[in-house]
């Protein structure tokens, strides 16, 4: 059992030093590629604060939410 423990503390670990790391990437390609996956904008606002450009995030988002596929079902 603390192998198994033990063993899932890099995977917790390296998934915790990511959580942030595409808040300093491009701010339209990110918005861009939550609004085709249909994220929401305020949940990088909160992550990010004001580490991004808040403008060109909204307009990659639109850009990417209105690409976005329509369901079939």
């Amino acid at each position: 059992m603390k192998a198994r423990l033990i063993s899932f503390i890099p995977l917790l670990l390296a998934g915790c030093a990511s959580a942030g790391s595409d808040c300093g990437s491009d701010s339209y390609a990110l918005g861009q590629r939550d609004g085709v996956l249909g994220a929401q904008m305020q949940q990088i606002g909160a992550r990010c604060g004001a580490q991004f450009d808040q403008a060109r995030y909204a307009e990659g988002w639109r850009a990417g939410f209105s690409s976005r596929p329509i369901p079939l079902w």
